[in-house]
C-alpha cells in the first residue's frame, strides 16, 4: 500500500509519496477571481485546476500560485484557530491527497489505497478535538479533479504525530526506513521547529514528549517576513519576498524584484533582521528549556531555519545543529515512519 506524507503548514505544505516530493504555498486562488483564463496565464507555470465534490467553485493551486500578483485574492490557511474545521484547510488537504494520487496511474480509473502519515503542532496534537477535526478531513476517500483529470484515493489509515518527531525519525532512520543513527535512541533530545506561523519547542526523551519542557510561540518566521518588508520603500508583495528568502543562499546576497526595472539589493536589511529574528529566538528557547545542560543533541528544523544565523546560535548552545533540508526535514521524518510501520506489520504477519 502505498505511503503519502503531508505536512499541511501554516505558510508551506510539503507532500511526499514513493513517486514525489512537493514544496508549494499554503493558499490558493479560486477561479473566479482570475483576471484572465487559466489556459493562457499558466502555459509556463506550474498551476492547475482543482475541483472537489463538496464545493461548487473551482481553484488555482500550484507552486507558482505566488507568481500571479493577485496577494489580497489568495485564500491563505494560516491561522491560529481550529483551522483543521475550516473549508479552506479541508480544501488544501484535499487538492494535497490529490497531487499525490495524480502520479498513479492507478488513480486515474480505480481507487488508489493508501496509508496517511501527517503531523501536528505539539500543541494541537494534545487537543483531542483537534486531532480528531485532522482524522476526519484525511480519513475515507476523497475524489479530485485536477485540469478536468479525475483522481480517487482512499485513505485506509492515518497516522498523526507531533511535528517535531518527523524531524527526529528524518535523523534517526534511512530512506528504507530502518535505523540509521542508534545513537538517538539514547539520548535527550531538543526540537526547536521554526515554522511560518509557530514556533515549536520541545524536549523527547524515549521518543516521548516531555509535558514540562515544551511551549508554542505564535510568532514564526512570518513576522521576520513582515519586518523585512516595512523596511523595504514600496509596494512589497509578502508572498514574493517570502518565496525569494524562504529557501536561503549560500552567498548570504539578497534582491527583491519590483519590475524589470528595479531591482532592490535588502541583503543588509535581511542581515539585520535575522539576527534580530535569531536572538529572540535564543531567548524563547532559553526560557522554555530549563534543562539545556541535559540535552544531547538541539536540533533547529522547520522553513525559516534556513535564516536563522549560526554563528549567534553557536554562542549560546554548544549542542545546536541545524538539520539538512529544514523545509522537508519533517515530511521526510513522516514519511520514513510511515515506512517503518508498514515493515514491522509486514514481519508481525
Amino acid at each position: 500500500m502505498e505511503i503519502f506524507s503531508l505536512d499541511l503548514g501554516n505558510k508551506q505544505t510539503k507532500l511526499k509519496s514513493s513517486k514525489s516530493e512537493y514544496v508549494l504555498p499554503s493558499r490558493y486562488l479560486n477561479q473566479a477571481d482570475m483576471p484572465m483564463s487559466v489556459g493562457s496565464s499558466t502555459t509556463n507555470n506550474d498551476l492547475h485546476i482543482y475541483s472537489v465534490p463538496f464545493s461548487d467553485d473551482k481553484y488555482v493551486w500550484g507552486r507558482d500560485i505566488d507568481g500571479l500578483h493577485l496577494d489580497e485574492y489568495l485564500a491563505d490557511t494560516i491561522m491560529y484557530g481550529n483551522r483543521y474545521n475550516s473549508e479552506a484547510f479541508k480544501l488544501l488537504a484535499n487538492f494535497a491527497l490529490g497531487l499525490l494520487a495524480s502520479d498513479f496511474k492507478i488513480a486515474n480509473n480505480q481507487v488508489l489505497e493508501v496509508v496517511v502519515t501527517a503531523g501536528l503542532p505539539t500543541g494541537d496534537y494534545a487537543d483531542q478535538e483537534r486531532l480528531r477535526s485532522l482524522l476526519k478531513v484525511l480519513e475515507g476517500q476523497h475524489q479530485v479533479t485536477i485540469d478536468d483529470q479525475i483522481v480517487t484515493v482512499r485513505v485506509r489509515k492515518v497516522y498523526i504525530l507531533p511535528q517535531p518527531i518527523g524531524t527526529l525519525y528524518n535523523e534517526l532512520l534511512d530512506d528504507q526506513g530502518f535505523i540509521k543513527n542508534k545513537a538517538l535512541l539514547d539520548e535527550k533530545v531538543g526540537i526547536v521547529d521554526v515554522g511560518g506561523g509557530t514556533i515549536l519547542i520541545d524536549t523527547i526523551l524515549n521518543f516521548e514528549l516531555s509535558g514540562k519542557n515544551r511551549q508554542q510561540f505564535n510568532t514564526g518566521v512570518n513576522d521576520l517576513y513582515e519586518a523585512i518588508a516595512s523596511r523595504i520603500e514600496g509596494d512589497v508583495s509578502l508572498y514574493q519576498l517570502e518565496k525569494e528568502l524562504r529557501h536561503g543562499n549560500q552567498q548570504h546576497q539578497w534582491s527583491y524584484r519590483f519590475s524589470k526595472n528595479r531591482q532592490d539589493d535588502i541583503t543588509e536589511l535581511v542581515g539585520k533582521e535575522s539576527d534580530r529574528f535569531t536572538r529572540r529566538l535564543v531567548v524563547n528557547v532559553t526560557s522554555t528549556l530549563k534543562n539545556l545542560d541535559s540535552i544531547d543533541t538541539l536540533f533547529f528544523t522547520g522553513g525559516g531555519a534556513n535564516l536563522i544565523n549560526q554563528k549567534i546560535l553557536n554562542a549560546t548552545f554548544t549542542n545546536a545543529v541545524i538539520v539538512k533540508d529544514t523545509e522537508v526535514a519533517n515530511v521526510n521524518g513522516f514519511y520514513k515512519y510511515g515506512l517503518s510501520q508498514q515493515a514491522q506489520e509486514k514481519e508481525g504477519k
